[in-house]
């Protein structure tokens, strides 16, 4: 019997999820630094108008994921500490941005944030992500 391969379900980058966030997230191997634009649905709302705070901490972590993804480390996520400096608006242009800080043995460090349309960082976050036993 043949393993059926499966679908990329994935809430914050699968295209193929139609309830997720669909991020798409570039990846500069010269920098080792990850980014993209996102403008959050209305449908992620925490307070009125306003993105919930556990939708920015997905993206967050999506965009930290995706530097372990295209540096070809197989990670979980094991630690996420995010600061959230001012409210993020749902319909409202976001830039994201993150970067590789580390590697210590199977524990891997990023950063990453959330800027709004006028330069202000809404959300900052840093992760640690464990690598996969091989």
């Amino acid at each position: 019997m043949k393993a059926v391969a499966k679908k990329n379900m994935s809430f914050g980058s699968s295209p193929d999820n139609q309830d997720g966030l669909q991020l798409k997230i570039t990846f500069d191997e010269d920098t080792k630094t990850a980014y993209g634009d996102f403008t959050c649905h209305e449908k992620f709302q925490g307070q009125p108008d306003t993105i919930h705070p556990g939708i920015l901490s997905t993206i967050l972590d999506e965009i930290m994921m995706k530097i372990n993804e295209a540096m070809n480390f197989e990670t979980q996520t094991g630690e996420l500490t995010v600061r959230f400096l001012q409210p993020a608006f749902v319909n409202e242009p976001l830039h994201l941005r993150g970067w590789f800080v580390k590697k210590n043995k199977k524990v891997i460090e990023n950063r990453a944030e959330i800027e709004n349309e006028i330069g202000k960082i809404v959300a900052r976050g840093k992760g640690k992500y464990i690598e996969a036993e091989d």
